[in-house]
């Protein structure tokens, strides 16, 4: 008889033994564990969980996908690149300032204290500036631009200024994909393993525990390495600046497996132990009181006997 049970794997990952497949990003990795779940006929389905996780905060606001942005002043493009680091209000427009008086252009940029909007007011330009979108995406999402060009002497962005920064990390793997989750964001699909909130500041510890223990039922029966991915909620990699991150990762094996029914005793007579199927113990306590009945039974010349003793 088949019988379905399960047993499980627990895999703790560290960045630091990986291989990096992004450099010093550290958010693309690749684990060499070879044959960690080998494909069975047996095996059912595997489910896997991520049941916690240890992410220092070591990105910054202003990173290599943040710190552009192009812009058309004169019929010439030009670009202005922003240092990498973490920024408030008062020193991203020092910043921003300098690096267009690099350029030969003077502006004001001023914050609304009341609607949270930037005002960029050049001084004395020849002709209007035009902010292009296209090279500056991640910069524009933080000064509160929309997915458009947008020109002229006084620029003001129609979004409040944004220095929340990373506010979702996501753990995807191609390996460990799943049939059990989605995302809005067609680059991500099924693979994430799981989400975690940035709920820290900066050059602190994230510490993620699983306390819903949701599993995702896998694609595949088998196991062979792991990779991991964690991008941001815009599906962009994470710049870890080397820093190493761990996670805990939980597979659950669903397997058939014949069911024994031979049940361990101990023969206390013998000092030793015996296999019993309880199939012929049963057969054997039957026998065994049919002939105690048999025993009992006066026997028939006994009974005759009696009889005549009796007249």
């Amino acid at each position: 008889m088949l019988h379905q049970q399960k047993d499980t794997r627990l895999i703790t990952l560290s960045s630091n033994d990986s291989v990096k497949l992004n450099g010093s990003y550290n958010s693309n990795v690749f684990f060499n564990i070879p044959d960690i779940i080998v494909d069975n006929e047996n095996i059912l389905h595997l489910e896997v969980t991520l049941i916690d996780a240890q992410i220092p905060v070591s990105w910054f606001l202003i990173n290599n996908e943040t710190n552009r942005l192009n812009y058309i002043y004169n019929s010439t493009s030009f670009y202005i690149e922003l240092t990498n680091g973490n920024y408030n209000a008062n020193t991203l427009i020092t910043e921003m300032t300098n690096k267009f008086s690099d350029n030969g252009l003077s502006v004001v940029i001023t914050l609304s204290q009341i609607t949270g909007l930037l005002l960029f007011k050049f001084v004395n330009p020849i002709t209007a500036i035009e902010f292009v979108y296209l090279g500056s995406i991640g910069l524009f999402r933080i000064l509160g631009f929309n997915e458009e060009n947008v020109s002229g002497f006084n620029i003001v962005p129609p979004n409040p200024l944004n220095l929340l920064g990373v506010q979702k990390l996501n753990i995807s793997s191609e390996n460990l994909a799943t049939i059990s989750s989605y995302s809005s964001r067609k680059t991500i699909g099924n693979n994430i393993l799981g989400t975690i909130p940035v709920d820290v500041p900066s050059w602190n510890l994230i510490t993620y525990s699983n306390k819903n223990n949701i599993h995702g039922r896998m694609k595949s029966r088998n196991l062979n390495n792991i990779d991991i991915q964690i991008t941001d909620e815009f599906s962009r990699y994470i710049e870890f600046n080397n820093i190493n991150w761990n996670l805990t990762i939980q597979i659950v094996i669903f397997r058939l497996d014949s069911l024994s029914y031979k049940v361990l005793s101990l023969d206390s007579s013998k000092n030793n132990f015996k296999i019993e199927n309880p199939e012929n113990k049963e057969k054997s306590e039957n026998k065994e009181k049919s002939e105690n009945k048999e025993k009992m039974k006066p026997s028939k010349n006994k009974l005759e006997l009696e009889y005549l003793q009796q007249k």
